[in-house]
C-alpha cells in the first residue's frame, strides 16, 4: 500500500513538473532611466549622436511616440516608481519624500519574490526614507548610488553635495572613475550575480547622463567636435525633424518648432568652436549611455537572461535649458572634496567636458535635443514632457521595429512591470493604505493589441500645468494663460487655437481642476525665470 501510494505520489509530482514547466517563468525586468535625454537624442529617435545600442534595442523592440513624463526628476521619478501622479504622492519638487500613501515598486516585487538590484539615482526606491540607506536596504538586495544629500552631481570625483553608498556602506569613488561606467559595472555583475539564483530580478539603471555638467570622456567628445562645428543648432533642428517624419515618429504636418528666443541664429553666434564644443560634450554624454545600454544588454545575453527579460528605457524629462546660477565653491571649502577648485559658467573662457569645470548645454542646444518640440525640462510643454520610450521583449514585443502611437504616461511603467511580474497593486502595505494606482499597463501594447488607455492626462510642474485629451492639449506656462493645441497636426505647439476654440478651453480647464482638486495638486505659481516663447494664434 505504502509503496503503491509512492507511486503515485511520484506520478503526481512528474505531472506538476511537466505543468509547471509548460507555463512561462517570470520574466526579469530591468528598467532604464536617462536623466534629462531629449526626446529626439538617440539616433532611432532622429539624432544625430551614435547610439548602435539604443538603435539595436528599438530594430527589434517597440518604440512609443506619444510617451510622457512629469517634466523634473523628483515628479517623474515618483510616478515611475508609484504609479501615481507626483502631487498624490507628496511630490512638487525636484526631489523629496514619498508619502504614505502609496507603495513602490521594489516594495511589491521583492514582497513577491524577485531579487532586486537599483544603482544611480535612488531617488523614490522605497516609500519611506530613501535617503537613509537602511530604509532602502530593506527592499532592495544590492545598490549603489546617491542614497542621500542633494545638489549637483560631478562625473569623475567625490563632491560634498553627494553622498554614495553600497548595500547601505558608504562608498569611495574610485581612482579615475566616470560615473555612467561605474554604474554599468555594478548593473553587469548584479545581473551576473542574479540570473545564477532561481528567482526573477528587477534591476533599476537610474542614470545620471546626460544631466549637466558636461562632464564626458575625450574619447566619446572627439567624435563630434567637427560634426557640429559644421552643423550648428539649427541645422542639427531640421534634420532632426525631417528624419523623425521619415521614422514615422510624428506627422508629417508636424511644423519644426521656433528657434529659442535666446538663441541668435547658428550664423551668428559668436564663440562657434565652443558652442560645438559644449554639445560635444553633451553627445560624449549620450554616447557613454549607449554604451552602458550595450553592456548591460551584452551581460543579459551572456548569463543566458535575454530570452525572458522585460527592458524598459526612457528619459525623465527634457533636456535642459538652464545654466548654474552660483559657484560652487566655499571659502576656505572647494566642492570637490580633493581640493581642486571648479570653474563655474557658461562663458568661452571655460572649456567643458573636464573634472574642473561646471558647465550647462543651454538654451540653443536643448532646443536641438527636445527637436522637433518647444520649450524645455520643468515645461508642460511637449520638450519638457515627451520622452522616449523603448520596449524590449523578446517573445512579447509583436512587432519588432515597429513604432506605435499609443498614448502612454510614465505612470504606466509601474502597472506594465506589475503585470509582467503577475503582481497584484495592493490598496494596503506594511499597515498603510494605497491609493488607487493611475497608471495602465503598456503589456496588451506590446502584445500587439488594443488597451483601455488614458482618456485625459494631467500635468502641474513648477508653476506649470497641462492637460491632454485625444488630439486636444491644454498648456500653460508659469504664471501664463492657457494656450490650446492640436497635437493631431502640432505637436510643435506653434498655432494657439484658444480663441478659436473657446468651448474646448472652458473644458479641458474644468477637467483641469478636478484632476487637481483630486489629486492634490498645486500650479505652484512664481513669477517666471525667464520669457516663455509666444505660439501664434
Amino acid at each position: 500500500m505504502i509503496c503503491r501510494f509512492a507511486f503515485l505520489f511520484a506520478a503526481w509530482l512528474a505531472l506538476v513538473g511537466v505543468a509547471s514547466a509548460a507555463e512561462p517563468s517570470r520574466p526579469n525586468i530591468v528598467v532604464i532611466l536617462a536623466d534629462d535625454m531629449g526626446f529626439s537624442d538617440a539616433g532611432c529617435y532622429g539624432g544625430e549622436i551614435q547610439t548602435p545600442n539604443l538603435d539595436r534595442l528599438a530594430a527589434s523592440g517597440l518604440r512609443f511616440s506619444q510617451f510622457y513624463n512629469c517634466a523634473l526628476c523628483g515628479p517623474s521619478r515618483s510616478a515611475l516608481m508609484t504609479g501615481l501622479y507626483p502631487s498624490q504622492v507628496g511630490m512638487f519638487n525636484w526631489t523629496g519624500k514619498l508619502n504614505n500613501r502609496c507603495v513602490t515598486m521594489f516594495e511589491l516585487l521583492k514582497r513577491a519574490g524577485y531579487r532586486t538590484g537599483a544603482v544611480g539615482r535612488l531617488d523614490m526606491t522605497t516609500a519611506e526614507d530613501w535617503h537613509d540607506p537602511s530604509c532602502v536596504a530593506r527592499y532592495v538586495d544590492r545598490f549603489l548610488g546617491n542614497a542621500g544629500g542633494g545638489g549637483p552631481g560631478h562625473y569623475f570625483k567625490a563632491v560634498r553635495t553627494m553622498k554614495t553608498f553600497m548595500d547601505g556602506q558608504p562608498f569611495t569613488l574610485p581612482e579615475n572613475c566616470y560615473k555612467t561606467d561605474l554604474i554599468t559595472d555594478f548593473a553587469v555583475k548584479f545581473i551576473a550575480e542574479a540570473a545564477t539564483k532561481p528567482q526573477p530580478f528587477f534591476l533599476y539603471v537610474a542614470e545620471y547622463a546626460p544631466h549637466w555638467p558636461l562632464h564626458a570622456k575625450e574619447q566619446d567628445m572627439a567624435k563630434y567636435r567637427d560634426l557640429y562645428r559644421n552643423l550648428g543648432w539649427d541645422e542639427a533642428r531640421v534634420r532632426r525633424h525631417k528624419r523623425l517624419i521619415e521614422l514615422g515618429l510624428i506627422s508629417k504636418d508636424c511644423p519644426l518648432s521656433l528657434r529659442d528666443s535666446r538663441a541668435p541664429a547658428w550664423k551668428d553666434a559668436p564663440h562657434k568652436d565652443w558652442e560645438a564644443e559644449r554639445m560635444a560634450a553633451f553627445a560624449g554624454q549620450v554616447d557613454s549611455l549607449d554604451q552602458s545600454v550595450g553592456r548591460i544588454m551584452e551581460a543579459l545575453r551572456r548569463a543566458g537572461a535575454d530570452k525572458n527579460t522585460l527592458v524598459l528605457f526612457l528619459s525623465d524629462n527634457g533636456a535642459s535649458d538652464q545654466p548654474w546660477p552660483r559657484p560652487l565653491d566655499k571659502p576656505g571649502e572647494t566642492w570637490r572634496l580633493d581640493g581642486t577648485p571648479t570653474r563655474v559658467g557658461n562663458t568661452p573662457d571655460i572649456s567643458p567636458g573636464g573634472p574642473d569645470t561646471f558647465v550647462t548645454a543651454g538654451p540653443a542646444w536643448a532646443n536641438v535635443s527636445n527637436a522637433p518640440f518647444r520649450e524645455h525640462k520643468q515645461t508642460n510643454f511637449e520638450g519638457g514632457i515627451a520622452t522616449p520610450l523603448i520596449a524590449w521583449w523578446p517573445g512579447v514585443v509583436r512587432q519588432a521595429g515597429a513604432v506605435t502611437h499609443e498614448l502612454g504616461h510614465i505612470t504606466d511603467i509601474t502597472a506594465t512591470c506589475l503585470d509582467a511580474a503577475g503582481v497584484a497593486y495592493p490598496s494596503e502595505f506594511n499597515g498603510r493604505s494605497v491609493l488607487p494606482m493611475e497608471g495602465k499597463s503598456l503589456l496588451p501594447v506590446l502584445k500587439g493589441g488594443q488597451r483601455d488607455g488614458h482618456k485625459t492626462l494631467c500635468w502641474a510642474t513648477s508653476g506649470c500645468r497641462a492637460i491632454r485629451e485625444g488630439q486636444w492639449k491644454l498648456v500653460a506656462g508659469k504664471n501664463g494663460p492657457w494656450e490650446l493645441f492640436n497635437l493631431a497636426t502640432d505637436r510643435a505647439e506653434s498655432q494657439n487655437l484658444a480663441e478659436k476654440f473657446p468651448d474646448t478651453v472652458k473644458d479641458l480647464t474644468a477637467k483641469w481642476q478636478q484632476w487637481a482638486d483630486r489629486c492634490g495638486a498645486k500650479p505652484r505659481a512664481a513669477s517666471p525665470k525667464r520669457p516663455v516663447s509666444k505660439a501664434k494664434k
